[in-house]
């Protein structure tokens, strides 16, 4: 329910997209070429017998780059002439747009803070953190080669000698990267570090396809097609589901297109159950509440639907709850009694309600922020 932050400025959306190719463009083939230029020669092969085929650029580099509406468009085009398409061409789609063969270099893309996305809260449920994370190398050097066999150790090491393969192996498990390199005399001194860096980036999160690559290879390595997301919408929920219909996926439903307006278009209220009394404490009422979802725009249902996102935020209700609860407590009136009382400069009527209602946290996306939001209108 979070649009991914992109640039507005023309010139910034088209050079971050540049970034992107150039990051696709570091992996090298047979032969010294880059694995992009590869898939481009592949691509304008295939592409000569898809028919229609002027709706597909014959630039691979467009495709990747091209905004979500464009690529809604490739993908309806494809699901129309998939039927005469050969199981060979559809074999040669998947591997020239390879999502296993980019994956790392789309996940470091993502993880780069110089592209700046706001990687906190999943776009979709705005429930779960996602994140990125450095752990030391030395971990997970240590892991890998603890719990690798020899023939593991070979690839890892690039060592073919038998006998140091087998007194490495012999020495397992290592406590520390010295006691590694005390074992076997190699020509670097640190020979843990010429293999493991000394500090690793991991991440804590789903790059979902919007559309699915099952369904359309064509898109599946376009930079406006992933989605930073949690586990449980991406492999639990969202599976191979388009945000739309299978055929017709609606543009304004993706968190990458510009057209996102999950915010304005949809809205969390909290309605007392008929009949019940509602005092002053909805925290110790929680079942005399509803928590629901006021959907301005019917497509929306199809993003609510997929996510189950009124079940899951029905769980947390008390979330809700409680800041519905904060804002009948400490109306401005109060906080200014609040304030003369303290008699201290330094606490001003709106720094005390910055403290209460944790503005200063609100700068860095949380989760449940948009249902916090909500609920203080």
């Amino acid at each position: 329910m979070k649009a991914v932050k992109y640039p507005i400025d023309p010139i910034k959306r088209s050079a971050i997209k540049n970034r992107y190719i150039a990051a696709l463009s570091v992996q090298k083939v047979k032969g010294g070429i880059t694995r992009l230029d590869y898939c481009q020669k592949e691509w304008k092969k295939v592409r000569r017998r898809l028919p229609q085929r002027s709706y597909f650029p014959s630039d691979i580099r467009k495709i990747l780059k091209a905004e979500y509406y464009k690529l809604v468009l490739y993908y309806k085009h494809y699901i129309n002439i998939e039927n005469a398409i050969s199981k060979n061409d559809k074999d040669k789609l998947e591997s020239i747009f390879s999502y296993s063969v980019f994956h790392d270099a789309i996940a470091d893309f993502f993880m780069d803070a110089s592209n700046e996305f706001d990687l906190s809260v999943c776009h979709y449920c705005g429930i779960s953190y996602i994140n990125k994370y450095s752990v030391s190398g030395d971990a997970v050097g240590l892991e890998r080669i603890n719990y690798a066999d020899k023939t593991e150790l070979s690839k890892i090491l690039h060592i073919t000698t038998p006998t140091t393969l087998q007194t490495i192996y012999d020495h397992q498990p290592y406590n520390t990267f010295s006691d590694f390199n005390n074992i076997v005399r190699f020509r670097s001194r640190d020979k843990f570090h010429s293999i493991f860096p000394k500090t690793v980036d991991k991440n804590h999160f789903d790059l979902d396809h919007v559309l699915d690559k099952g369904s359309c290879p064509i898109t599946a390595i376009s930079l406006m097609n992933f989605v930073p997301s949690c586990s449980v919408c991406n492999e639990k929920l969202k599976k191979q589901k388009t945000l739309g219909s299978w055929k017709t996926p609606i543009e304004e439903l993706s968190p990458t297109s510009p057209k996102f307006d999950f915010d304005h278009q949809v809205e969390f209220v909290l309605i007392p159950k008929p009949g019940r009394k509602i005092g002053n404490r909805p925290t110790q009422q929680a079942d005399d509440y509803d928590l629901t979802m006021d959907v301005k725009k019917p497509e929306y249902e199809y993003f609510i639907q997929i996510f189950h996102l009124r079940e899951r935020y029905l769980f947390h209700k008390m979330e809700a709850l409680f800041w519905l609860e904060i804002k009948c407590r400490y109306t401005d009136s109060r906080i200014a009694m609040i304030a003369t009382a303290l008699t201290d400069p330094e606490y001003t009527p709106q720094r005390i309600k910055e403290d209460i209602f944790q503005i200063p946290l609100d700068q860095r996306a949380r989760c449940f922020e948009k249902l916090k939001r909500d609920i203080l209108k």
